[in-house]
């Protein structure tokens, strides 16, 4: 059996991309690789609503139910362009609707430690709360995309270029030395 790519990792029998994002909305709409194009992915690692509980589970978000698996694509579409300002009226209304949603479904409730958030069942809608605390919070102004794959990433500090050195960025260097050698 061969290894994965770096960029890969098998989790629970399903191959999901490594986080590279630094945040769990980010690392959601990675799981469709090119973002480049918009016609189909060349790959997609959503490939099933138990694929979307697996990953959900790898990045540490609550896990667990049915659904569909549609409503996780289209909005990933959505959010994606959200995120990176190619949103039209419809597919900001459509995400900011799941957003709102998920919003009303959490609870305020008591706990030993103090009052806390209960958040939904819904894997989705605890995508689409920590969604909405991403593009209300101060991280927004420091999402990225990759010049390469369009994946988004965080960069607080101004100086990431690539989704990933080792698959991007490395990628884009054997490039530049190639042209360079010509």
């Amino acid at each position: 059996m061969s290894s994965l790519p770096s960029h890969l990792q098998l989790v629970q029998g399903v191959v999901l991309p490594k986080p590279v994002g630094a945040h769990p909305v980010l690392d959601f709409v990675n799981t469709r690789s090119e973002w480049t194009t918009r016609g189909p992915a060349r790959t997609e690692w959503l490939t099933s609503y138990d694929a979307f509980l697996i990953w959900c589970s790898y990045v540490g978000l609550t896990a667990g139910g049915d659904g569909e698996l549609e409503p996780v694509l289209d909005f990933r579409s959505d959010l994606y362009d959200v995120l990176t300002g190619q949103a039209t009226d419809h597919t900001f209304a459509s995400a900011a609707r799941l957003i709102e949603k998920a919003t009303a479904q959490r609870r305020l409730v008591r706990t030993d430690d103090g009052p806390a958030w209960e958040l939904p069942e819904d894997p989705l809608q605890v995508v689409a709360l920590r969604a909405g605390e991403l593009l209300t919070g101060p991280s927004l102004g420091h999402v990225r995309t990759c010049p390469s794959c369009g994946w988004l990433f965080l960069d607080p500090r101004g100086r990431r270029r690539w989704c990933s050195m080792a698959t991007c960025g490395n990628r884009a260097k054997v490039r530049a030395h190639a042209a360079r050698v010509r």
